[in-house]
């Protein structure tokens, strides 16, 4: 998804940073946790569909809002005793978890083909959303709709939750925010705001992003995945064997916090991704965007 609309959302995210920071300031930052939701959903739900929350008041906001809340409820193994024993989904008949997931299913449905629908064909159908690539039935693989679904509740979800940790971080540990302001000044100056042409002058910033990433991952502990075929993997010198249609969960917080990889890992300490010339680290790796091709964000 990234290669259809690379680099074509910048002037949205930048106008929404800054309706974002004309927010915290109209109400000195009392808000500021619903003001972080608002600017991470207005963003993909402008560029996906052309919906644009200005207020965080508006109510097809509200029910995707609620809709990705119980999604990400559903979804953790303490939710339903059938994320844990998978094995009782054989049991016929309205089974309290299947009654939940097929209501979940019906609403997450109905609010995300109306959306799709009117930017396809109404109020959004003039603008170059991402629905217009993805759920449009002229092209070769047809409707890939469902991609939208799971992408919305993907990047709305984890930005949020990062522009919540970033604000965490800045409380727990203000010491580094001196060095940070210091490289804005240095490079950004004090009489206009910092643009995606400055991203590359930053490496103090660009650390200050990857450990918020890495502190407090969004999914601390993964999405259940299935596996698709027999495997084998090695781990510190032993194998181990994967069944396939095995529910495997890829705990992030586990990688982010390996002592043997991170020096005082539950510090918030952006430096750690620095080299002794104050650049950025060649070797990073992070598991914020998944795995394989999709971690290529």
């Amino acid at each position: 998804m990234s290669g259809v609309r690379a680099g074509k959302t910048e002037p949205l995210q930048e106008f929404e940073a800054l309706l974002n920071i004309d927010h915290l300031l109209a109400d000195g930052g009392k808000d500021w946790y619903d003001h972080m939701e608002r600017v991470a959903a207005s963003t993909v739900l402008s560029a996906m569909f052309g919906l644009q929350c200005l207020t965080g008041h508006e109510p097809d906001l509200k029910a995707v809002l609620d809709i990705l809340a119980e999604g990400l409820h559903l979804t953790t193994p303490s939710a339903s005793i059938v994320n844990v024993f998978p094995f009782l989904d054989w049991i016929p008949g309205p089974m309290p978890w299947r009654v939940r997931a097929n209501g979940f299913y019906e609403r997450d449905h109905a609010i995300y083909n109306r959306l799709i629908d009117e930017a396809l064909t109404g109020k959004g159908s003039e603008m170059n959303t991402w629905a217009a690539a993805f759920a449009s039935e002229d092209k070769p693989e047809g409707d890939q709709r469902h991609l939208l679904k799971q992408f919305s509740a993907a990047a709305i979800s984890t930005t949020t939750v990062s522009l919540q940790t970033f604000v965490l971080a800045c409380i727990r540990y203000p010491e580094w925010i001196a060095a940070a302001q210091q490289e804005l000044d240095n490079v950004v100056g004090p009489d206009r705001l910092p643009s995606f042409k400055d991203r590359a002058f930053l490496p103090h910033i660009e650390a200050v992003v990857r450990e918020t990433l890495r502190w407090r991952p969004a999914s601390r502990f993964g999405l259940p995945h299935y596996s698709t075929a027999d495997d084998v993997i090695e781990y510190q010198g032993e194998e181990y064997f994967i069944p396939k249609d095995s529910i495997i969960f890829a705990v992030s917080w586990a990688m982010e916090h390996d002592q043997s990889q991170f020096e005082d890992r539950d510090r918030f300490m952006p430096e750690r991704f620095l080299d002794a010339n104050g650049q950025l680290k060649s070797d990073y790796a992070t598991s914020a965007f998944g795995f394989g091709r999709r971690s290529q964000c």
